[in-house]
């Protein structure tokens, strides 16, 4: 995959778990940004060898998310927040 073309689904993956994130600093998860976190990975990402961490910490985003109760949101904020740290070193790599 081209750098250009990488940052792009990069920058749009991390704008959904940071809206993600918003979401759950609020007491609510929303179902469908993590799908669409989940296609993100699936549509090339997680197929990039830069990107090969990144499949892990969604993963552990998802395994938060499967018992849906609200105790279990600071995790999965948590879980966000070392996603986007990952993000971030990735990007800071190609750019």
């Amino acid at each position: 995959m081209e750098n250009l073309d990488l940052v792009r689904r990069l920058r749009r993956l991390r704008r959904a778990v940071d809206m993600l994130q918003a979401d759950l600093h609020r007491g609510d998860l929303n179902a469908e940004l993590i799908v669409e976190i989940e296609k993100h990975m699936d549509h090339g990402i997680a197929t990039d060898v830069r990107c090969v961490g990144l499949s892990t910490r969604v993963d552990a985003l998802r395994e938060s998310t499967l018992t849906p109760r609200r105790a279990l949101y600071a995790d999965t904020a948590r879980a966000c927040e070392q996603l986007k740290s990952s993000i971030d070193e990735i990007l800071n790599m190609i750019t």
